[in-house]
């Protein structure tokens, strides 16, 4: 008997122990799956918001004031996206007005697998001092993922669609006593149009970013009318709602307006509010 009661006891301690086991190792997998689903929320995450901002002030024997603004803000709901962007920037020196330009799209896309997606756009911008005083675009076509790595993604696009211009034409007369007179006559065109892009977003850390992309338009009623923008940055986290940012832009035109230059150049450094 007291054999038989040793063993069973040995037996009751053994279980114990198994038991002790298993359940330290269910209280350590609990927090552990915990944090994997957290940080999987946070990856997919629904929405998402960059404003830069930037500003310069001057008084005195200069009177200047230069202003941007340029928003993005993205809402990702399981395999739609909707990205809205709007910019604006703005100038004047000694009460004259120097630059007006506005920019603003509205984009959806729909994903079909994990490198294909369909995609609609449409986008309206003004710049006088450029003259256009307002283009409208629509286009519908599908982008294609490339390379979507940690600290790598590369991604091109191609759309069709309409185009509808309302442009400001400088005339120059010259005149022998007064020299030259500039008027100005105001046309409108709609046409066919294409857009083809490609972008590249490369994480040097989880805090810095370069982003490089090329937008060509294209008059499909007129190939050798086309315009290219080239856009470039570089932003560092300060901290996780803030950082600094540097671009780029240029914008070149084929067939400018006519009495107005074909390339703009536009360098912004700027403070980030994002969430």
């Amino acid at each position: 008997m007291r054999r038989l009661f040793k063993r069973l006891r040995r037996n009751f301690n053994k279980d114990n122990h198994i038991g002790l086991i298993i359940v330290l190792i269910g209280l350590f997998a609990f927090p552990l799956k915990a944090t994997e689903k957290s940080e999987k929320k946070e990856k997919e995450k629904v929405y998402s918001s960059s404003t830069s901002l930037s500003c310069i002030l001057t008084r005195g024997n200069n009177n200047a004031f230069s202003f941007s603004f340029d928003t993005v803000q993205d809402l990702h709901l399981k395999k739609n996206e909707l990205n809205f962007k709007g910019s604006i920037i703005h100038s004047n020196s000694n009460n004259q007005e120097r630059s007006e330009i506005y920019y603003t799209h509205l984009k959806y896309d729909r994903e079909i697998s994990s490198r294909v997606y369909l995609l609609s756009l449409v986008s309206a911008e003004r710049n006088k001092l450029a003259g256009y005083n307002l283009r409208i675009a629509f286009s519908v076509g599908a982008g294609y993922t490339w390379i979507k790595k940690e600290k790598i993604e590369i991604s091109s696009e191609g759309a069709l669609g309409w185009s509808s211009e309302n442009n400001s034409e400088k005339i120059i007369q010259d005149d022998v006593n007064d020299g030259p007179i500039i008027t100005q006559r105001s046309f409108s065109e709609s046409f066919v149009s294409s857009i083809l892009s490609s972008k590249l977003i490369y994480d040097f850390s989880s805090a810095a970013q370069f982003v490089h992309q090329e937008i060509l338009f294209l008059n499909m009623e007129d190939i050798k009318d086309y315009r290219l923008n080239s856009y470039s940055s570089i932003s560092a986290s300060v901290s996780r709602y803030f950082a600094l940012k540097t671009s780029l832009q240029i914008i070149y035109e084929r067939k400018p307006v006519p009495g107005h230059k074909n390339t703009d150049f536009f360098l912004l450094s700027s403070i980030v509010i994002k969430f």
